[in-house]
């Protein structure tokens, strides 16, 4: 074999049916071996950000590993922006680079760089092929460790030279590599904390993609139930956490400060499930957990453990095995007292979370009609359309709040979600479209992440992947209209540009030329309809409504 057909060979091995790319001259020899591999499908881009978006949607969907084949220093280059939402969110990816041709090791040709310096800090491992016979090493093991708890993007660059070079290949090696990963927790350590979790006057949980990547929503729902405590997620939800219809789901929590909304007071014990929990978006000054709160930290990966806030029990363990382990020893260890107090605090936190909600409920019947649509009212009217088995992609960043609290996710395989770096949202509907059977997949993004992303529209035309998108449309980005908002020091003066104001852009016509039916709406009676038009068509289609822009976010004042 030569050795792009290695690499094509393992693809099929390891159950691949796309590869997302944007071709160059570099990876000629693997686009050549991958148009005669039978099963594997390769889905071309124009941006190879919008490529790792869609990897990264499909993986999410899918369950499987993501893989983009991009060109060298250029195109790597392209995708960091959604190689770091992938790294954040823990998405298997295998990213191959065509680089240089090797003997140029000592020169400095066209287009070169040192690539591996550049996605270090994205990527759990990275290599360079040095040679040919290596090649289906290096593959082989960058479908291990990006499959691998914890995952994450793995990057192999091969140069043009070995892609094309005759190897000796066994093809009757060993399959996937499949690393058991069922950890169970030191026994000592496991009993501190269902000790502290069964004795808890205010226990909290909050929890991270660790726990549906392991499959042990069900285990936190035992747990959380038994001791009565509020579950809650981080700002960043890449997929379905935690049931949002689940009476203790208490909400995300905003990377500004540490607050558990809906506690009388600090937890007690807080039990943290998953790493990168306790990021901030602005500095904190002293610690960022009340002093009252102990923590017990669990995760897959030690590395994390006690990483930003001290864990007075630190458990290194398989979520799915250490819950379920946890849940029993506590249950051994509670006495009826304690039972019957862990009743009541999940009896006082149902009976207060539906009494929020329905007070949000009458909050979003102000102003119903008005124009321009509120968020509230664009959102509840998509949620109103949407049937059964719908799959939302959700890059709203600010808006994203609308989504909480209106639209409910209780299915695995139902959200996705990342609000980081912008352009993630329309690319990645249309990975997610390609790695379910799921239908319909509809894209809530806004209109700035729409247009860092607007490129994948020429994807999804041309092979008519039938994704809904919807931007909501608040002529701006309302993160940094807030953010000036917040900002008391502003010396600026009044009306001058300050960059967030992105003015009326059409962005039905923008669609239309890509290939994608293209819609605007104004009044919020006919999203519904249109929503449920486009639904039907099972093509792409782009809804564009237009928003009231002072209203940047829920429970956020609104802006002049």
């Amino acid at each position: 074999m030569i050795g792009a057909e290695v690499v094509c060979h393992i693809l099929r091995e390891e159950g691949v049916e796309y590869v997302f790319g944007v071709p160059g001259n570099t990876e000629v020899p693997l686009l050549d071996a991958l148009a005669q591999t039978p099963g594997i499908r390769f889905i071309s881009a124009v941006h190879e950000s919008v490529c790792v978006g869609m990897a990264d949607g499909y993986a999410r969907a899918s369950g499987k590993a993501g893989v983009v084949l991009v060109h060298t220093a250029p195109g790597t280059a392209n995708a960091i922006g959604n190689l770091y939402n992938a790294y954040n969110a823990g998405t298997p990816i295998v990213m191959l680079a065509g680089q240089q041709d090797s003997r140029f090791q000592w020169s400095d040709p066209f287009l070169d760089a040192d690539l591996l310096p550049m996605v270090s800090q994205f990527t759990k491992e990275r290599w360079w092929v040095g040679h040919a016979q290596d090649i289906g090493k290096a593959v082989a093991r960058a479908f291990k460790e990006a499959t691998t708890p914890p995952t994450g993007p793995v990057f192999v660059a091969i140069p043009r030279d070995l892609q094309s070079q005759t190897l000796d290949f066994e093809t009757s090696s060993p399959g996937r590599q499949q690393v058991p990963m069922s950890i169970r927790a030191d026994r000592e350590p496991l009993g501190r904390a269902a000790q502290l979790l069964a004795a808890a006057e205010q226990p909290a949980i909050m929890a991270g993609h660790q726990v549906p990547d392991a499959g042990a929503i069900t285990e936190l729902a035992t747990l959380a139930e038994m001791l009565g405590a509020p579950v809650y997620t981080t700002a960043q939800v890449p997929k379905v956490i935690f049931p949002s219809s689940h009476p203790l789901y208490y909400s995300r929590v905003p990377p500004i400060g540490f607050s558990l909304p809906g506690l009388d007071g600090p937890a007690d014990v807080l039990l943290a499930v998953g790493s990168g929990l306790f990021k901030q978006l602005f500095c904190i000054e002293g610690p960022l957990l009340p002093p009252a709160t102990r923590l017990i930290h669990m995760d897959v990966d030690p590395r994390a453990l006690g990483r930003d806030c001290p864990a007075e029990v630190a458990l290194v363990a398989n979520p799915k095995a250490a819950l379920a382990e946890l849940a029993t020893e506590v249950g051994r260890l509670m006495s009826p007292g304690q039972r019957e107090k862990a009743r009541e605090r999940f009896e006082k936190l149902k009976s207060a979370r539906a009494q929020a909600r329905a007070a949000r409920e009458e909050d979003f019947k102000k102003d119903w009609d008005a124009l321009p649509t509120r968020p509230s009212r664009a959102m509840r009217e998509i949620a109103n359309a949407l049937p059964p088995g719908n799959v939302v992609v959700d890059e709203a960043v600010m808006l994203t709040s609308y989504v909480e609290y209106i639209m409910e996710f209780s299915e695995p395989g139902s959200y996705f979600s990342s609000n980081a770096c912008l352009g993630w949202g329309l690319p990645a509907s249309l990975g997610v479209a390609l790695g379910t059977s799921r239908r319909p997949v509809v894209a809530l993004v806004g209109d700035g992440s729409a247009l860092f992303g607007l490129q994948a529209l020429w994807t999804a035309a041309r092979y008519q992947i039938p994704a809904i998108i919807v931007v909501l449309n608040n002529a701006g980005f309302a993160a940094i209209k807030w953010a000036f908002a917040m900002y008391t020091e502003r010396g600026s003066p009044e009306g001058a540009d300050l960059g967030y104001d992105l003015g009326d852009v059409d962005f039905p016509q923008l669609a239309q030329a890509f290939g994608v039916s293209g819609q605007r709406i104004e009044d919020p009676a006919k999203i519904g309809p249109a929503l449920e038009k486009a639904i039907g068509v099972e093509k792409p289609v782009l809804l564009d409504l237009t928003l009231d822009p002072r209203d940047v976010g829920y429970g956020i004042p609104s802006l002049q």
